[in-house]
């Protein structure tokens, strides 16, 4: 008989083998954790010491407490003292007060015509004269009108004014010394090489706009032919420029030189901006075959584009350079490295305290503090207003080489200051009336610290002093003339300012459409009063601050006879010289 095989339930069960009992630590990580902080199990197991007892504070007796207060004689507790928030101020100088003949209003400028034969407009009507005695802006200083006012005692009697004539032209002291202007200083010319002048109004911020006429340049039938003198060199023939400058932009160079400028030159009507040429475009919608692609902003993805070539600007023509800059609210936020383009979306026009659209979070649209760091000077039977001016910077003069092509890529973010583009910032260029298309897009920014003067000098850094931006530029070259138009009445206005106009007419008011000024396109020139207004504000204000720190009301001016006896009325720094050391002597060379 067959064994049965033993059945599962009767199978002998095998004892399970004994475990060790696992110590408290076994399995503790090596590495603390954020979840497991302690992993030492002995330093678990220690009870918790309790916490230590507070020291007992150690007051003074009654009679120790009134022996101090009676040894400070009733000195105010100096830790009681609560640290003020300390708001910037400009800087005052030690100068004298002013004489009876400096209240007086300031004296027209003088101008001598060209030896040893006049410079005459083509048409022979008008007569074109050079600046004598002026205050040029050179050697990083700068120069504004000021005349003394009585009622400005605490700002040191004077207070800023200008010259003759009065209106938005080209500035007399923000030119070269070669340059000749007829006497409503806005034809202007230049026997030498390539020399720039700039106008006495900044576009900072919004849609501005201005003209240029060639008076003398190209002539109508064409670029003529290539001339010799006698000797076999070749006879230079006039040229003009335009565009818009910064005021770190060298005045003995053409427009576009640096990366200070942006220019449009007269032949081929190309762009010039770190004297390197390029050409005017025109944007096409999205998925047109084009023979040309351009990155463009804000992702820099290639767009299709059509370039403008063969294209002069000759005698008579008319050409209108438009920039747009975003707001100040904006451009702040750049210079601060702050801004976000997935969060700042626009030109900051609809968050400004003007504008009905939500208010920035960050208020960035807050005043902005002007400090203007002056000294009056006197110079030629005038008094000047002296400053340290903005300055070139290495990133900048790294960025303007003009070796080969940097591969330098301008960004909002850039981790450099100077080299920051600012949003929504582009020129246009118009001929005759029309639009030709775009010259220059993402420009670089401006406000400090994008901007900053002469450190070793002694300027204090970081402050905007109310005229930083892009300013009208125009530059001549052996004998080039142009004239330029400021507004309101334009030779050749863009179809939006004349719609524009229109609407003001029949409705009476410019403020019914909705449309921030921002982002209206208008005359540069209407820029010269609201500067004016602006330096009425701006000297009251300083008036106002310096009057505080006098003592107020309280303030009975200086008595002691000896303490005017020692200040000495300053010279002007920039000019010691003399007038024409140094200026205009070679292309490229820094004041």
């Amino acid at each position: 008989m067959a064994e049965q095989p033993q059945s599962r339930g009767s199978t002998p069960g095998a004892a399970p083998p004994l475990r060790r009992p696992l110590e408290d630590d076994h399995h503790a990580p090596a590495v603390s954790s954020p979840l497991n902080p302690n992993p030492d199990g002995a330093a678990r197991s220690r009870p918790a010491r309790p916490p230590p007892r507070e020291q007992r504070e150690k007051r003074e007796t009654l009679k120790k407490r009134e022996a101090s207060a009676s040894a400070r004689g009733g000195t105010p507790n100096p830790k009681s003292k609560k640290n003020g928030v300390s708001t910037p101020s400009p800087m005052r100088y030690s100068v004298p007060e002013p004489k009876v003949s400096d209240y007086e209003v300031p004296k027209d400028g003088i101008f001598a015509s060209h030896e040893p034969s006049p410079i005459l407009t083509p048409n022979e009507q008008t007569e074109l004269k050079k600046a004598v005695d002026h205050a040029w802006n050179k050697k990083g200083y700068r120069y504004t009108h000021c005349v003394a006012d009585p009622h400005f005692r605490h700002k040191q009697f004077y207070r800023q004014s200008d010259s003759r004539p009065y209106g938005p032209r080209m500035s007399h002291e923000d030119c070269d010394k070669w340059f000749h202007f007829d006497e409503s200083a806005s034809m202007v010319t230049n026997e030498k090489g390539w020399r720039m002048g700039r106008g006495n109004v900044v576009a900072r911020e919004g849609r501005f706009y201005y003209e240029v006429k060639i008076l003398k340049g190209i002539p109508t039938d064409g670029p003529p032919a290539l001339k010799h003198s006698e000797n076999g060199h070749p006879i230079a023939q006039p040229h003009v420029r335009m565009g818009w400058a910064r005021r770190e932009a060298p005045l003995d160079a053409p427009v576009g030189f640096d990366g200070y400028s942006y220019a449009i030159t007269d032949l081929r009507l190309e762009t010039i901006h770190r004297s390197r040429a390029s050409k005017i475009f025109k944007p096409l919608p999205k998925g047109t075959k084009a023979k040309h692609m351009k990155a463009r902003p804000p992702l820099g993805k290639p767009s299709p584009v059509e370039y403008i070539t063969d294209m002069d600007v000759r005698e008579g023509d008319v050409i209108g350079l438009e920039i747009q800059l975003p707001s100040l609210s904006m451009h702040r936020k750049v210079v601060e490295g702050i801004y976000n383009p997935a969060v700042d979306i626009g030109d900051g026009f609809d968050a400004s305290p003007h504008s009905s659209g939500p208010r920035d979070p960050l208020n960035m649209d807050k005043p902005l503090d002007i400090i203007r760091d002056r000294i009056p000077v006197p110079y030629k039977g005038s008094f000047y207003f002296e400053q340290l001016d903005y300055v070139a910077t290495k990133p900048m003069e790294s960025y303007s080489d003009r070796g080969p092509a940097t591969k330098t890529i301008l960004s909002p973010n850039h981790e450099d200051p100077p080299l920051r583009s600012l949003p929504q910032s582009a020129i246009k260029v118009y001929k005759n009336g029309k639009e030709v298309g775009i010259a220059f897009e993402n420009l670089l920014s401006f406000l400090p610290p994008a901007s900053a003067p002469s450190a070793p000098a002694g300027a204090r850094l970081g402050f905007d002093d109310g005229m930083v931006g892009y300013f009208p530029s125009i530059a001549a070259f052996c004998g080039g003339i142009a004239q330029v138009n400021f507004g309101p009445d334009f030779w050749c206005p863009p179809e939006e300012i004349v719609n524009q106009s229109k609407d003001v007419d029949m409705a009476g008011s410019d403020n019914n459409d909705g449309i921030p000024e921002g982002r209206k396109l208008r005359a540069i020139g209407d820029r010269y009063k609201e500067q004016i207004a602006e330096d009425v504000v701006w000297d009251i204000i300083d008036e106002v601050d310096f009057f505080t720190q006098d003592g107020g009301w309280d303030y009975r001016g200086e008595f002691d006879p000896s303490i005017s006896a020692i200040k000495a009325t300053p010279t002007a720094r920039g000019m010691a010289g003399g007038l024409d050391d140094g200026v205009g002597v070679e292309v490229g060379r820094r004041y």
